[in-house]
This record gives C-alpha cells, structure tokens and sequence, in this order.
C-alpha cells in the first residue's frame, strides 16, 4: 500500500466535479456490502451458501445488496438449470477489481479500527501537535 498520495492527482474529475473516491464509498456503503464481496471473492456461491455464510443478514437484504450489485456490474448472478432451479453469484471482473482494495480496507480496519488507537500512540491528524 503506498504511503503517501500523489499530490498532483486531483480529488474531484475537474470536468463534472464528481468525485472517484466517494462514488467507491457510496458503492460500499452499505451495511453488509463489504461482507457480500468478501464472500465472493473466493468464488461463486448460491444464494443458500450466502445466507449460511452472513447468518446476520436477512434474506430481504441479501437479495436486495445483490440484486444493487448486479445493477452496477459487480456481480454476475447465474440461473442453474438443475432440478432445484439454485442460482450462483460470482464477481464480474469490476468486481474482482475491488479485492485488493477490500483487502486494504480489513488491514486497516485491524489497525486503526473504532476501538484502536494508532501504533505511534498519536491521535488526530498529522499536521496537529
């Protein structure tokens, strides 16, 4: 993970303002997102395996959080033809794309997490002291 952003990098796409990072977070924010694409990056699971994977989270909202993803292109949900008509849900390459970047959000959920404080035993921000 680099250490520093590169500072002539904008925040906002200058042309419509929009800003690339809260689009992402936007994306992710939902209470159980995180928890569906981490499910899915290990690969295709049915709707059942979801559940019993996230006992926490109901059927309605699971339902929901895919069918959101699948409208963004995030997920790929599948149909079997099989006696028991499951369906599978995998990750699109778009999706796929975000697991590095869920990975980095867990490491720095294990350090710097509502109940840490930082490693240097300094809170707030940098240029305050």
């Amino acid at each position: 993970m680099k250490d520093t952003i590169d500072p002539s990098r904008p925040w906002a796409i200058p042309e419509t303002g929009d800003c690339p990072v809260a689009d992402t977070l936007r994306l992710l924010g939902g209470k159980h997102a995180a928890k569906v694409l981490h499910c899915l990056v290990a690969g295709e699971m049915h709707f059942l395996e979801l559940t019993r994977a996230m006992p926490d989270i109901s059927r309605k909202v699971l339902t929901a959080q895919l069918g959101e993803f699948e409208h963004t292109g995030l997920v790929l949900r599948v149909e079997k033809q099989d006696a028991r008509r499951r369906v599978g849900y995998s990750l699109t390459p778009k999706g796929r794309a975000l697991a590095d970047i869920l990975a980095q959000l867990y490491d720095w959920g294990l350090t710097f997490g509502p109940d840490k404080t930082e490693p240097s035993g300094q809170q707030g921000r940098p240029d305050e002291g």
